[in-house]
């Protein structure tokens, strides 16, 4: 890995949120942006995530993010070399959707976040803890994307077969039409499985390292799949059936797999106190950064938005000194960078 290999040399934003223009040159390592409330600070962050996600993690619809009284945005970053790429791309505009383009050619979101693995620690991560189990399968999904590549093919062909047979649960078809899609939904349900698993072989125990390096205590992490251990998907659907019918979606598979954290011998989600909260969704992140960062042989952008919020000064240190080790370019908030010393 190259000493600035796949970090954002710049930022360029256009009628992005409440800015009209902006540019900022980025260090290959740490970057710090310092200001008031409602000063943009997380915007920048937003306009990074765009970049490297096609997407927000504060707002659903993407027309929301363009300036009032303006037809689109845009968001441009140039790579330093070490990926391939070096340019990428994203507009959003009212009237025609979003585009991406990665070297001046259109692409989709999966290229995009090739070209840029973008990671977020903000107050929204602490959902990871305390949140539903699809937060932690979105997390875990990120990394299996990045560290298995035959991972998004079998998540594509196993979603295309789960709303087929969802919706043929909904319209109350026959058990034959409903059973004629359990193979294909149980051949890419196991791979799905399988990539997730071997994700997790290299996560977990960094993972849990890094929560004791934060935390003072060692978390435990356990992969639980979405069905029973001592049946196969496709028994698990058969069995399952009645029950499918019930709820008029299927209740088996991939996508009601679950991470369930403990500390202390407890679900975290039902005893971590906030700061304990936000130190074990850093510890996730940043094993998965350098999870993704070693497969890959470049580094992560890894955003940090207020990283001082409930955290008393022992425990902020520790997650800065946590920071600063990551094979990664971080661009960080603070009211005040004062704090970050």
């Amino acid at each position: 890995m190259g000493p600035a290999d796949g970090t954002l040399a710049s930022l360029t934003l256009t009628d992005f949120r409440g800015f009209a223009s902006a540019k900022l040159a980025l260090d290959d390592r740490l970057n710090v942006l310092v200001g008031g409330n409602a000063a943009g600070k997380t915007s920048l962050l937003e306009a990074a995530f765009l970049l490297g996600r096609g997407q927000s993690f504060r707002a659903a619809r993407l027309d929301t993010l363009i300036r009032y009284g303006q037809p689109a945005l845009t968001v441009f970053g140039e790579v330093r070399p070490g990926t391939g790429y070096q340019r990428v791309g994203v507009e959003v505009s009212r009237g025609e959707g979003t585009t991406i383009r990665v070297d001046g050619a259109p692409a989709t979101r999966s290229t995009l976040s090739k070209a840029l693995p973008v990671q977020l620690l903000d107050p929204g991560s602490q959902e990871l803890v305390r949140g539903g189990p699809e937060e932690r399968r979105r997390f875990l999904d990120w990394g299996v994307f990045h560290v298995e590549p035959p991972f998004l093919d079998a998540w594509q062909q196993y979603r295309r077969a789960l709303d087929q047979r969802n919706a043929a649960l909904r319209r109350g078809a026959g058990d034959g039409t409903v059973r004629a899609w359990d193979e294909p939904l149980a051949a890419a349900g196991e791979a799905v499985d399988t990539h997730r698993r071997q994700a997790l072989a290299g996560l977990a125990p960094e993972a849990e390292a890094q929560s004791e390096r934060l935390l003072g205590e060692r978390a435990a992490i356990d992969y639980h799949r979405g069905w029973a251990e001592d049946a196969t998907l496709t028994e698990a659907l058969h069995a399952g059936l009645d029950r499918d019918r019930q709820f008029g979606s299927t209740q088996a598979g991939p996508h009601r797999a679950d991470l369930r954290l403990r500390l202390y011998g407890r679900l975290a989600k039902q005893s971590a106190s906030r700061g304990q909260e936000k130190l074990l969704s850093a510890a996730l992140a940043l094993a998965q950064a350098g999870q993704v960062a070693a497969v890959l042989g470049r580094r992560v952008i890894l955003l940090v938005d207020e990283p001082a919020a409930d955290l008393d000064r022992r425990h902020l240190q520790r997650l800065l000194e946590a920071l600063l080790a990551a094979p990664a370019q971080i661009l960080l908030t603070t009211l005040e960078a004062t704090a970050m010393t």
